[in-house]
């Protein structure tokens, strides 16, 4: 049961930190399209891009990283032990 609910959240935390990545850079390509137009278009892209789209990778970011920690304390393997295994 135990490595069951470890695949599971080592799954859920691929895939958060993965979309959270890919939303990072299209946040940053429509921050380079923004500047590029520039104006009031610009500006209002931007602001979309900062307000509406950013926090949904913000949350996934954050979904990915709690799976991640759920995931090293619940299998008890703390990657930067420097132990005499």
């Amino acid at each position: 049961m135990k490595d069951k609910s470890i695949n599971i959240f080592n799954s859920i935390f691929s895939i958060f930190i993965l979309l959270s990545i890919i939303g990072g850079g299209l946040v940053f390509i429509l921050f380079m399209v923004a500047i590029l137009i520039g104006g009031e278009t610009g500006a209002f892209l931007s602001v979309t891009a900062s307000k509406t789209i950013m926090p949904y990778f913000i949350k996934a970011a954050a979904i990915g990283m709690l799976a991640g920690l759920i995931i090293l304390y619940t299998s008890g393997k703390h990657y930067l032990y420097l132990g005499d295994d």
